[in-house]
C-alpha cells in the first residue's frame, strides 16, 4: 500500500496548526486530533477497500504471441471487475530488461465498472529478435476514498516471439508490379540469368539478341526470325545468410545481420510472388538452418520460424562448408543470393575462391553493405586536426581496398553488389528482377 496525492494534500492542512503550536498550547491538541482523524480515515479506507482490491480483478491477454523487431507492437489486456464498486486501476507488465522500449503506456490506466470487462493496452518496441518470457502483471487499485493505492500481482506467463519486421512488405510488392530495376546511371552486370523455355517464333526487331536468331526459320522465311522465350516458373532462388563476425557490426542502429534477415524474407516473398521457389540457408562455422525452395504460407512460416531467433557470432564463417552443403542439397540450377561481408583482402580472397563452387551450377550474387562509419570518416575535413586527418587517410585506404576487392569479384564473373543499409533489401530485389528479364 502507498498513500495518494489526495491524502498528502489533506495532511498538509495540518501544517498551519503545527506552526501555531510553537506559540500556544491549544493548537497542539488540535494538531494531534487532526492527524488522528486523517490517519483513522486512511486506516478505514484501507480496510474497506481490501474487499474490492486486486483479488476481485481478472486479467487475460489475447492469444497472439508475435511481435515485430524495431516496430511498434500493441500488447492488450482484458480486465474484468468482479467487485461491487467502480475500480480505478493501473497495470504494469513485467517486460524483460534492455531489449524492449515502452513507447506509450498511458492506456494502462482506466476505470472499470462492476461486472464489466475493460480493454487496457500499451505499445512496445523490441530491440532484439528471439523468444522472451513475460512472467507477471503488476498493478494497483485506488481505495474507496482515494487516500491510498492497493498493489497486487498476477502470474500471467506469456512467451512472445520477436520476428523480423515485414510490415512494409507491400512497398516491395509494388516494386514488382512497376517492374522497377536498378536506379538510372548505376552500372549493371552481365549475368547468365535464369533458364528459359521456348515459346514461339517472331520476326527480328532491332535490339534483339543475335544469339536468338533461328537460322533455319530465317532461311525458310527469307527474313530474320528469332526465337522467343518465356521465363520458366518455379525456378529455385536460394538466399544464404552469413551470421559470422562481419555481420555482427551495427549500422544506423541495426546490426548487419538484422538487415540481412529482413532482406532475405522480403526477397523470398517477392520470389514467390513472381512464381519462383525461395530457399534459405543460415551459416557461420556450420550450417544452422537449411530450407529447400518452396512457396506458400506454410513455407513462409517455416522461413520466419528459422530466422526469428538467429543471432550473430564472433566467429569466422566457413564458406567452403556452407557452399558444399548448398551444392549437395540444391541440384537444380538457379540463383543464389549471399548476404555477407568481409573486412580484409584475405577474407575477400577466400570468398572469391570458394564461391567458384557455386558458380559452376548456379548464378551467384554477393550483396554487401556499405560501411557507413568509414564513409563518414573519409568525408571528414582533417586539415586542422592531425588525429582526424590520420583517421580519414586510413578510412580512404580501406575503402579503396574494398572497392578493389569488389572489382576483383566482378572480374571473376561473380555479381558483387554494395548497397547502403536502407537500400539493402531493395538491391537484392532489383537484382533478382533484373536477372528474370
Amino acid at each position: 500500500m502507498s498513500v495518494t496525492r489526495r491524502f498528502i494534500i489533506l495532511a498538509a492542512f495540518g501544517l498551519p496548526l503545527l506552526v501555531l503550536s510553537v506559540f500556544t498550547i491549544a493548537p497542539v491538541f488540535v494538531f494531534i486530533t487532526f492527524n488522528a482523524i486523517i490517519f483513522g480515515l486512511l486506516t478505514l479506507d484501507f480496510i474497506v477497500s481490501l474487499k474490492s482490491s486486486g483479488s476481485q480483478i481478472e486479467i487475460r491477454t489475447v492469444a497472439d504471441d508475435k511481435l515485430y523487431f524495431k516496430a511498434d507492437n500493441e500488447i492488450i489486456f482484458y480486465v474484468r471487475n468482479n467487485s461491487a464498486r467502480i475500480l480505478k486501476l493501473c497495470l504494469k507488465d513485467s517486460i524483460p530488461d534492455r531489449h524492449f522500449t515502452i513507447i506509450e503506456a498511458s492506456d494502462l490506466k482506466g476505470i472499470v465498472k462492476p461486472d464489466i470487462e475493460a480493454v487496457l493496452r500499451y505499445t512496445i518496441r523490441p530491440a532484439k529478435r528471439g523468444a522472451f518470457i513475460f512472467p507477471k502483471v503488476y498493478g494497483y487499485v485506488y481505495s474507496v476514498m482515494g487516500f491510498c493505492r492497493l498493489y497486487f500481482e498476477r502470474d500471467l506467463p506469456r512467451e512472445y516471439k520477436v520476428y523480423p519486421n515485414l510490415r512494409d512488405l507491400s512497398r516491395y510488392r509494388l516494386i514488382t508490379r512497376n517492374k522497377r530495376l536498378l536506379p538510372a546511371g548505376e552500372r549493371t552486370l552481365r549475368l547468365r540469368g535464369l533458364g528459359t523455355e521456348f515459346e514461339s517464333l517472331r520476326e527480328y526487331i532491332e535490339g534483339d539478341d543475335f544469339r536468338r536468331i533461328n537460322w533455319m526459320a530465317t532461311a525458310r522465311e527469307n527474313k530474320i526470325i528469332v526465337n522467343q522465350y518465356q521465363i520458366e516458373k518455379n525456378q529455385p532462388i536460394f538466399t544464404l545468410i552469413d551470421a559470422g563476425r562481419p555481420m555482427s557490426y551495427s549500422v544506423k542502429g541495426y546490426k548487419k545481420l538484422d538487415y540481412a534477415i529482413n532482406a532475405a524474407l522480403i526477397l523470398s516473398d517477392i520470389v514467390n510472388q513472381q512464381g519462383d521457389n525461395s530457399g534459405l540457408m543460415v551459416f557461420d562455422t556450420s550450417v544452422h538452418a537449411c530450407i529447400l525452395p518452396g512457396k506458400g504460407d506454410t513455407h513462409r512460416n517455416r522461413l520466419m520460424e528459422a530466422l526469428y531467433h538467429i543471432q550473430d557470432t564472433k566467429s569466422a564463417s566457413d564458406y567452403e562448408g556452407a557452399f558444399m552443403e548448398l551444392i549437395n542439397r540444391q541440384k537444380r540450377q538457379g540463383l543464389v543470393f549471399l548476404f555477407t561481408d568481409f573486412e580484409t583482402p584475405e577474407q575477400a580472397e577466400e570468398l572469391a575462391a570458394n564461391i567458384q563452387m557455386i558458380k559452376k551450377r548456379h548464378t551467384p550474387f554477393i550483396v554487401l553493405m556499405e560501411n557507413d562509419s568509414l564513409n563518414r570518416m573519409a568525408a571528414e575535413n582533417g586539415d586542422h586536426d592531425k588525429q582526424t586527418a590520420y583517421q580519414r587517410a586510413v578510412a580512404i585506404e580501406f575503402l579503396e581496398k574494398r572497392k578493389a576487392m569488389i572489382k576483383n569479384l566482378n572480374a571473376r564473373g561473380v555479381a558483387c553488389l554494395e548497397s547502403p543499409a536502407e537500400d539493402f533489401a531493395l538491391t537484392a530485389v532489383n537484382s533478382y528482377l533484373m536477372a528474370r528479364r
